[in-house]
């Protein structure tokens, strides 16, 4: 897009047709320097280049047209952009009102619920456990030298 301060220049410099009617030539120096001219350079090797012709009223005209009517689709824009912004900062603000009158909640209840010590189960389930000390065998069972109490007494 071309700038609004430019576009006037470049306006004038295309009502002027006599200074771009003339001649441009290219030429390229020894050192590869590229020079444009409006007159050959003596003694140098010059290429002529062909200058289109300026844009006739009518299409000034169009461009003319077409930049008013960029600028009028850009002003357009920025309002629609500048209203969607103050929508969504509306609706952000409306959020942190309303999560800023939320109230805390309060849990009745304890979250942490102690629970009651372990007990072995009863023993009706589980046999007695044995007597402190041995118990001794009965008289004949020891007999042989090998009973369930001892190997060779």
């Amino acid at each position: 897009m071309i700038s609004p301060r430019i576009f006037p220049l470049l306006l004038a410099a295309l009502a002027c047709p006599p200074a771009l009617a003339d001649a441009v030539y290219k030429s390229v120096d020894s050192a590869g320097n590229v020079t444009y001219s409006s007159t050959p350079p003596a003694g140098a090797k010059a290429e002529k280049l062909d200058v289109p012709p300026p844009p006739t009223a009518a299409e000034t005209q169009a461009a003319e047209e077409r930049v008013k009517k960029t600028e009028e689709m850009s002003s357009e824009m920025e309002a629609q952009r500048r209203e969607k912004e103050a929508t969504q900062a509306a609706k952000e603000a409306e959020e942190a009102r309303l999560r800023a009158a939320q109230q805390p909640v309060v849990i009745e209840t304890p979250v942490y619920v102690p629970q009651p010590d372990y007990y072995p189960p009863s023993d009706d389930r589980y046999p007695a456990l044995p007597a402190a000390r041995p118990m001794p065998l009965p008289s004949g069972a020891g007999s042989g030298g090998r009973g369930a109490g001892g190997a060779g007494r």
